[in-house]
C-alpha cells in the first residue's frame, strides 16, 4: 500500500495550484459563456422545450390548451430563455463553487461573483414561477380567482430574497475592520445556531414521523426532498431564536473581553458597535418576509398534507378529505375522496360527478378513480365509467375511452366548477400565503366579519410576524453589553424568558385578531411594538453607561430586623 502514500500529497498540490493560478476563474466563466452560446445556436430550447401551465409547447412555439387564450409576449419570452436557465443553474452553479472555493478568505473578490450568482437565481426563480403559475393567465393553481398585485408583490419577495446575500456581502467588503470584526464574531455564532436548531427541529420531526415514512416505504431521497421542502418554514420558525441566541452569544463574549470597551474608548458609540450586528438582523427579516409572504405557510400546508396522506396510505397529499359540493348553478352534486394540497402533478382521487335534470332526477353519473383539472376548464377523468340514466334508472354505462397506450380517460370542457370552489369552504388561512388570502377575500366579499376576521389577521401576520427578530435582537444587545465582569446568567435567563414571552403574546394577539376583539391589521403588531419600545428603553439606559432597570414586587415579602452583632464581644462583655 506504499503506492497511495504520494497521492495525498499531490491532491495538495493540484489543490494549491488551483487555488493560486493566475485568471483560472475568469477562464472558467468565459467558458461557461460559450457552453451557452454553443446551446443557443444549437437551438437548446427546441430539444428540452419547458413546462407552461395552460400550454404546450410545440417547436418553441406556446400552444394553448382548450379554454385558454393564447399567450402573451411576457410568456413567449419565459418558454424561450427558461431551457438556457435551467441549463445556466448548473454550469453558472458549478463555476461559483469553483470561484468560492479559489477565492475563499477573499471577500473584496467574491462581490463580483455573488451579484452575478444573485441575478442569475433570481432569473431563473421568476422564469420558472411564472411559467408555473401565470402560464394561463386567467387563473392560479386550484381555480381561486387571480390576485395580480399579489402575485407581482411574489415575484418582488424572489428577487429581494436572492439579492440579500451579495447585498451583506459587499457592506462587509465596504465596512471598517471594527465592524468587519464584529461581522466575523456574530455570523459564526448565527450559522451555528440555525443550524443546531433546524436540525433539532427536523430530527423531533423525523422522530414524530418516522412510523409512517416507514409503513410508507418511503425511500430516502424522498425524506430529504420533503424537508428540504419545510426549509422556507423552518427558517422563520427557527431564526428568532437564532438571532437572540447569537446576538446575546457574541455581545457577551466582546464585553467579557472587554472588547466593547476598548471599542467605546476609540470614540465609537454602543449604536455604531451595534450597527454591524443590526445589518445582518435586517437582511434576515427582509429574507423571512419574502419567506413567510408565500413559501413558509405553504411548506407548513404542504408537510401537514402529506403526512395525513402517509398516514392513510395515499400516494398524493391530502387537504381535505370526502368533499361532497353542489354547484348552485348547474346543480351537478361532487364527491371528492381526497382531494390533494397541489395539483402539480398529484390527483383528486374518488371522484364522482351526478348531472341532474331539470325535474330534478339524475341523468349521468361520472365514476373516477382519480381526475385531474387545468387553468382554462379542462376536466380529465381516469379510470372509470359513465352511467346513463333515464326515468331515475340506469340504462348504459359506458367505460372511458381508451388512448393508444391502453390508457381510459374522458375530458370534459363544460364543467365550470374548480377544485377551488369545492374546498373553498375547508380553507385555514394558517397554511396560505399572501396571494391565496386575497383571492379568497376577493371571492367572499359578502361574507361575515367574523368569518373573514381570521384570514385577515393572518395577512396582517405574514407582513408581522419576520420582524419579530428584529425586537428580540434589539432586546437582547442591552442585555448582552456589560461594563463590568458580571457573569452571563441573568442576560441569558432574561432573554430565555423575553422569547417565551414573545412566543405568548404573539399567540395571543394573533387569537384576538383573529376572534375580531382586536382590529385585524394592528393585534400582529403588537409584539413587535411592545418588544421594539422595550428594546429601545433598555438600549437608550446601556448607551447611557446606566445599569438596567430593575422590577421589584414591593409588599410581597417582609424584611425581618436583625440586631447587628458587635465586632467586639469581649468589650460589650464587659
Amino acid at each position: 500500500m506504499t503506492w497511495l502514500s504520494p497521492i495525498p500529497k499531490k491532491l495538495r498540490a493540484v489543490a494549491h495550484r488551483v487555488r493560486t493560478w493566475p485568471f483560472l476563474g475568469r477562464s472558467a466563466f468565459s467558458l461557461a459563456l460559450l457552453v451557452m452560446l454553443l446551446l443557443i445556436t444549437q437551438g437548446h430550447h427546441l430539444d428540452h422545450p419547458p413546462e407552461v401551465a395552460g400550454y404546450e409547447v410545440q417547436a418553441g412555439k406556446l400552444v394553448a390548451q382548450s379554454g385558454v387564450g393564447p399567450a402573451g409576449p411576457l410568456l413567449k419570452t419565459v418558454s424561450l430563455v427558461l431551457p438556457y436557465l435551467d441549463t445556466w443553474m448548473l454550469v453558472g452553479g458549478l463555476v461559483y463553487v469553483f470561484v468560492l472555493l479559489r477565492r475563499w478568505g477573499h471577500p473584496s473578490e467574491l462581490v463580483m461573483p455573488s451579484w452575478v450568482a444573485s441575478f442569475s437565481v433570481a432569473a431563473w426563480a421568476i422564469c420558472s414561477d411564472i411559467a408555473h403559475q401565470l402560464g394561463a393567465m386567467q387563473m392560479t393553481e386550484m381555480g381561486e380567482p387571480p390576485a395580480m398585485t399579489a402575485y407581482w408583490m411574489k415575484i418582488v419577495m424572489i428577487y429581494v430574497a436572492c439579492v440579500c446575500p451579495p447585498m451583506l456581502l459587499h457592506y462587509y467588503v465596504r465596512s471598517g475592520a471594527l465592524a468587519r470584526y464584529t461581522l466575523r464574531t456574530f455570523l459564526a455564532p448565527l450559522v451555528f445556531c440555525f443550524v443546531a436548531f433546524a436540525s433539532l427541529w427536523i430530527i423531533m420531526d423525523l422522530l414524530d414521523n418516522l412510523k409512517e415514512f416507514q409503513e410508507a416505504q418511503s425511500s430516502l431521497g424522498r425524506v430529504v426532498k420533503f424537508y428540504l421542502g419545510v426549509l422556507p418554514f423552518i427558517f422563520v420558525s427557527v431564526m428568532p431564536a437564532s438571532l437572540l441566541l447569537a446576538v446575546l452569544y457574541t455581545l457577551t463574549k466582546m464585553s467579557r473581553a472587554n472588547e466593547i470597551v476598548a471599542m467605546l474608548s476609540a470614540g465609537r458609540s454602543v449604536s455604531q458597535i451595534l450597527q454591524p450586528v443590526f445589518a445582518v438582523v435586517i437582511a434576515v427579516c427582509v429574507m423571512s418576509l419574502a419567506a413567510n409572504y408565500h413559501w413558509a405557510p405553504r411548506a407548513e400546508g404542504n408537510r401537514e398534507a402529506v403526512m395525513k396522506a402517509l398516514g392513510a396510505k395515499q400516494k398524493d397529499s391530502i387537504r381535505a378529505a370526502s368533499v361532497l359540493y353542489r354547484d348552485p348553478a348547474s346543480g351537478r352534486v361532487w364527491f371528492v375522496s381526497t382531494l390533494p394540497f397541489s395539483l402539480h402533478g398529484e390527483r383528486l382521487r374518488g371522484v364522482q360527478v351526478r348531472e341532474m335534470g331539470r325535474d330534478g332526477q339524475v341523468t349521468r353519473v361520472i365514476h373516477a378513480d382519480s381526475a385531474m383539472w387545468w387553468p382554462g376548464g379542462l376536466w380529465r377523468f381516469y379510470d372509470g365509467k359513465v352511467v346513463l340514466y333515464e326515468n331515475g334508472q340506469a340504462r348504459e354505462i359506458k367505460p372511458f375511452p381508451k388512448d393508444a397506450s391502453g390508457a381510459s380517460s374522458l375530458e370534459v370542457t363544460t364543467f365550470e366548477e374548480t377544485p377551488w370552489s369545492m374546498v373553498s369552504y375547508a380553507l385555514k388561512p394558517d397554511y396560505m400565503g399572501v396571494p391565496e388570502i386575497v383571492s379568497y377575500l376577493k371571492a367572499h366579499p359578502k361574507d361575515g366579519s367574523d368569518k373573514l376576521a381570521p384570514f385577515r389577521a393572518h395577512y396582517h401576520h405574514r407582513f408581522a410576524l419576520p420582524w419579530q427578530s428584529f425586537a428580540l435582537a434589539l432586546v437582547a444587545a442591552p442585555l448582552g453589553i456589560a461594563y463590568s465582569r458580571r457573569g452571563a446568567v441573568g442576560g441569558i435567563a432574561g432573554s430565555i424568558f423575553i422569547f417565551f414571552g414573545v412566543l405568548f403574546l404573539n399567540n395571543l394577539c394573533l387569537n384576538l385578531g383573529k376572534g375580531g376583539h382586536v382590529p385585524a391589521w394592528f393585534a400582529p403588531w403588537i409584539p413587535n411594538l411592545v418588544f421594539i419600545a422595550l428594546g429601545i428603553v433598555l438600549l437608550h439606559y446601556r448607551s447611557q453607561n446606566k445599569d438596567l432597570p430593575r422590577f421589584k414586587i414591593s409588599g410581597l415579602t417582609k424584611r425581618v430586623a436583625q440586631v447587628a452583632r458587635p465586632r467586639n464581644a469581649r468589650t460589650v462583655s464587659s
